[in-house]
């Protein structure tokens, strides 16, 4: 499983990342929250391996995951960006084919158990309408539930997103977030997702890491951060929660 050892990250004189060391847990569910600029995109990129760490490791079960090649890398950890690009006049099954890279022949021929893996992620987001529409004429939430099915045709353990319902609507957003959430229990996946809208994220995450100015303030089960002064300090006291019978919410005071 992924683990983070005294990560460092700068751009000249502005530190973004500071000593961060994490843990992440099997099958759990992770939410990054932080104000704008707290370094949780950097963080991600760093376990996505599109950032190389000037100081301290990333580990993917003890190793460094520096040292793995891209393909093994990707047979480990998927990962669906805040922007993916959608000017490509691809078909959406091409584009959840381009998930099985990892495990294709040098000649990129897919075999019936590949075709067996699209299928099964083409059932669990309800895409059958859209296998042969081109990504160009897609909404903006069925694009993204594309891209994550293109993710988890990598079958991997872990599943990195990046914002993935910044772009969406209440419905849209929902949606996604209820099948990611059935998708990780039915496959006991490790979820790693960064989240801006708080009561989303308190809602649909196990565990909460808060980034403040590229330090961990608090890590921990949602119940837990959400109840804490540090939340409160890092959103300047501008949080009310609201419990209910079934549920907590997260609403900002307007003042």
């Amino acid at each position: 499983m992924i683990h983070i050892r005294n990560l460092s990250y700068s751009v000249g004189e502005k530190h973004i990342l500071k000593q961060i060391s994490l843990a992440f847990k099997p099958h759990t569910i992770y939410g990054i929250i932080g104000p704008n600029g707290a370094g949780k995109s950097t963080l991600l990129k760093h376990i996505m391996r599109i950032i190389e760490p000037q100081k301290g490791t990333v580990f993917l079960n003890n190793e460094d995951v520096t040292t793995l090649k891209v393909k093994e890398y990707a047979k480990h950890c998927s990962f669906v960006f805040q922007e993916n690009p959608r000017d490509i006049d691809f078909t959406v099954e091409e584009m959840l084919g381009m998930g099985r890279y990892p495990y294709l022949d040098y000649m990129g021929h897919m075999t019936k158990e590949d075709q067996a893996v699209i299928d099964n992620i083409i059932t669990e987001l309800s895409l059958e309408g859209f296998l042969e529409r081109s990504m160009l004429h897609l909404s903006g939430g069925e694009a993204q539930k594309v891209f994550i099915g293109r993710a988890l045709a990598q079958e991997t353990p872990i599943l990195l997103l990046d914002e993935p319902i910044s772009m969406l609507d209440v419905h849209n957003s929902i949606e996604i977030l209820n099948r990611l959430k059935t998708i990780k229990d039915k496959h006991q996946l490790t979820v790693i997702m960064i989240l801006h809208d708080l009561n989303l994220a308190f809602q649909y995450c196990d565990e909460i890491i808060l980034l403040k100015e590229g330090e961990v303030l608090l890590t921990g089960p949602k119940q837990v951060v959400l109840e804490s002064d540090v939340l409160q300090e890092v959103y300047h006291h501008r949080l009310k929660i609201i419990h209910d019978e079934v549920q907590t919410y997260v609403v900002p005071k307007a003042y």
